[in-house]
């Protein structure tokens, strides 16, 4: 497609060519975000706009609307797609278009993204409510996200095989652009990962390292977090945390013992840093580099916590009683009490 084609391309039909020629490559879960993203902006900005007259005017009208019903951080996942189409177009499809007016908006919701960090006390809080629980994975879980800085849908989807202690390292296997990745492990995030490769009572024909219950086919799914994690935060008095809050505290961590940002992108993941590229580090490199830096090879705050650090969350109910007035309790995987929701 070419200017000539159509001089006035419009919003609608870009949208649609970019889902069929970029979005298709990507995972289904991808897919399906695109898709998402596709119609919220087309309805917003409309899909009969020609791309030529989209002006940062047009998109900080549609951003203001925008934030009246939704967060900044959803906002934010708008502008990026929209920029994402823009630069696409500009590329590839010679539509004598030279400016992506996203670049051009201004003062962006991406000004406003989320930047939660753990405060005084509540990790000892959140890692004391995860140690109550009888299944000790979301524990394991929550303290390998805080030493590897890797996603929850990253750490779930891990086997045997794709874990090498002796090297330090783990291959997370699927990615959203379906590329495996290889990530080092700090000397601590080696412990944990022993520890849950570990656990006694495990069945013989599970390959997951975190495997929920037996299915109704017969089949393990990875363990499921969303709802016990949400009831332990409410134990440890965090509601307003987020399991990907423990992500951006990784890489923060990471960044104030002294990793630059190639090698922070390397450990977590992410491929660009204000919008260029940047090659992998060499894991040995890195490995060393944390070494030298001593992160992750003793962390108090990271160990398990007993039953005598209980009163650490405070005068919290018991996850194993109830109260009069109080609903039924809670279960989680494995058939744990995780929590007591008050009337």
């Amino acid at each position: 497609m070419t200017l000539e084609d159509n001089e006035e391309i419009t919003l609608g039909v870009a949208l649609n060519r970019y889902l069929a020629e970029v979005s298709q490559k990507l995972s289904p879960q991808s897919i399906a975000r695109h898709e998402r993203l596709a119609r919220t902006v087309k309805k917003g900005v409309g899909g009969d706009t020609a791309l030529n007259v989209i002006t940062p005017l047009l998109l900080d009208s549609y951003r203001q609307k925008r934030l009246k019903g939704a967060s900044a951080s959803t906002v934010e996942k708008d502008f990026v797609f929209l920029s994402a189409l823009f630069e696409h177009a500009i590329a590839n499809w010679q539509l004598g278009i030279d400016v992506n007016p996203v670049n051009n908006l201004g003062s962006t919701a991406r000004s406003h993204r989320r930047d939660r960090r753990l405060r005084d006390g509540e990790q000892m809080r959140l890692l004391a409510a995860c140690d109550r629980l009888s299944n000790p994975f979301l524990g394991l879980v929550v303290r390998i996200a805080l030493s590897t800085a890797l996603k929850k849908s990253e750490i779930l989807v891990l086997k045997y095989e794709d874990v090498d202690l002796q090297k330090r390292i783990v291959i997370v296997p699927r990615t959203p652009s379906r590329a495996p990745r290889t990530v080092p492990l700090t000397q601590k995030a080696v412990k944990l990962f022993a520890e849950a490769m570990n656990q006694e009572n495990r069945p013989d024909d599970v390959k997951l390292i975190f495997y929920g219950e037996l299915g109704r086919y017969e089949s393990r799914k990875p363990y499921a977090i969303d709802r016990i994690f949400r009831q332990v935060l409410i134990t440890a008095r965090m509601k307003t945390y987020r399991f990907s809050d423990l992500r951006f505290e990784a890489i923060s961590r990471f960044k104030e013992a002294g990793f630059n940002d190639l090698e922070i992108i390397a450990i977590a993941g992410t491929r660009t840093i204000r919008g260029r590229r940047h090659p992998q580090q060499q894991i040995a490199a890195l490995l060393a580099r944390m070494d030298e830096l001593g992160v992750g090879v003793e962390d108090d705050n990271l160990a398990t916590v007993t039953k005598r650090d209980e009163n650490l969350i405070g005068k919290e109910r018991s996850t194993t009683t109830t109260k009069r007035g109080a609903r039924a309790v809670s279960r989680g995987s494995f058939g744990v009490a995780v929590g007591i929701k008050p009337r």
